[in-house]
């Protein structure tokens, strides 16, 4: 049976193998013009992908990206609406054929475990690589770690040789990196090649940036501590493209939020709403435990018991939100071919029996969202996690409009309040 298994996966890699071939083909091979810079790790790659698209396009480069939240071929940007980090072979290599059309010269692309193991990129190779996190993601997939590990770790083949790369000083993996990689941290002991020391949230960052025995001191806008993780990662590979630390210091404090990821809607009456694409266990921990480092009097959480993939997830997800928010409204996301309800009532028997928080189930996310306003007060918070850049959502056999900043903000006026973008 394993052997068997085997087998078909060869033959389906193969398969996808030809088909990245054949599309490569079709857009006239492609690429040869372009410097390609990598990104593959679970959470965060939006941000980062964006904060060095942000240094590069300052720098005047030629640059382009196409990420989980967007695609911009130079003077050509918009939403990418698939719902995927990594487009199919046609659209990937189209995109690609347009960018060289356009004389651009490098291209950030995000690469998702499923576009490694089905060649999705594939012939493509990078001039710079980040991979920064690997938690349990994709197990419907990959159905175990080892293997989620090794097929990300397939993004390492296709460096080419004399350029960089960057994991983190303490990373798990570093076994499957076979090369000397840089690294980076902010946490002492500092052996990293690029480090941040001094580092305080209040609430913005500051912190001192080193690299290659410089220095320089930064006040960035951004004011979740693990986003320096994102600004040492964009500072490294720009100065590998020959950038000096001061003209990155510049552009990184001119870096500010992306659509969809901590994006924060205020009212005048000192609530704040926040929206973000978080949907792991380590991603909400890391969102929440930031979020109580600030100065809000009480977090308030609005996130999803979603459909049949990676239901091995859901117990965790929900204790994370149990321990670290005061309110958790449970509410639905996409049920693709999972009835709703059932997925509250499997969420119900566990949080009966677990949580400490106070719990509320409420099945339609509309009405979740209008209930957390009648829950909130003057300093709280509510972050609404995952449908951050969807446009519609997939409810059994229908496909419903969606837009999550709206939806945000029609409740708070229909509630009275006053949004701060209205003044």
């Amino acid at each position: 049976m394993r052997k068997h298994r085997r087998r078909r996966t060869l033959l389906y890699r193969f398969y996808m193998k030809v088909k990245a071939y054949v599309a490569w083909f079709l857009f006239w091979m492609p690429w040869s013009t372009l410097k390609c810079i990598g990104i593959t790790w679970t959470d965060w790659k939006s941000t980062t992908s964006s904060c060095l698209y942000h240094v590069l396009k300052q720098a005047w480069y030629k640059v382009w990206i196409i990420s989980t939240v967007y695609i911009d071929v130079w003077a050509w940007k918009q939403d990418n609406k698939t719902h995927l980090t990594s487009l199919w072979h046609m659209s990937f290599w189209k995109f690609i054929a347009q960018a060289e059309k356009n004389w651009l010269t490098h291209m950030i692309v995000e690469v998702s475990s499923h576009a490694l193991f089905q060649h999705r990129v594939t012939p493509l190779s990078f001039v710079g690589i980040w991979w920064t996190n690997l938690t349990r993601e994709h197990l419907d997939f990959h159905w175990t770690m080892d293997h989620y590990a090794k097929t990300k770790a397939e993004i390492f083949d296709k460096l080419l040789p004399a350029w960089v790369s960057i994991v983190p000083d303490d990373f798990a993996y570093m076994h499957l990196v076979p090369h000397q990689a840089a690294t980076f941290s902010r946490t002492p002991p500092h052996n990293a090649s690029i480090y941040v020391d001094w580092l305080v949230q209040d609430p913005s960052l500051w912190f001192t940036l080193y690299l290659n025995e410089e220095s320089i001191h930064i006040a960035s806008p951004l004011v979740w501590s693990f986003n320096c993780d994102n600004m040492m990662i964009s500072a490294y590979l720009a100065s590998s493209l020959w950038l000096s630390l001061q003209e990155i210091g510049e552009w990184l404090v001119s870096f500010s939020w992306i659509p969809w990821r901590q994006e924060l809607v205020k009212v005048k009456e000192w609530i704040t709403a926040m929206i973000d694409f978080a949907l792991t266990p380590d991603a909400l921990e890391t969102l929440y435990t930031a979020a109580t480092w600030m100065w809000y009097r009480k977090i308030i959480a609005v996130f999803w018991a979603t459909w049949n993939r990676d239901q091995w997830k859901r117990p965790l997800m929900w204790k994370v939100a149990s321990d670290l928010c005061d309110i958790v409204l449970i509410t639905e996301d996409e049920n693709y071919d999972e009835e709703g309800r059932e997925i509250m009532n499997a969420v119900a028997q566990w949080i009966w029996k677990e949580c400490f928080a106070k719990v509320e189930l409420i099945q339609d996310r509309a009405e979740a969202i209008h209930r957390w306003i009648t829950l909130a007060w003057p300093w709280d918070v509510v972050i609404v996690t995952w449908m951050a850049n969807f446009d519609s959502r997939c409810m059994n056999e229908w496909s419903i409009p969606w837009n999550e900043r709206e939806v945000i903000e029609s409740c708070f006026r229909e509630a009275g309040y006053t949004l701060l973008s209205d003044t």
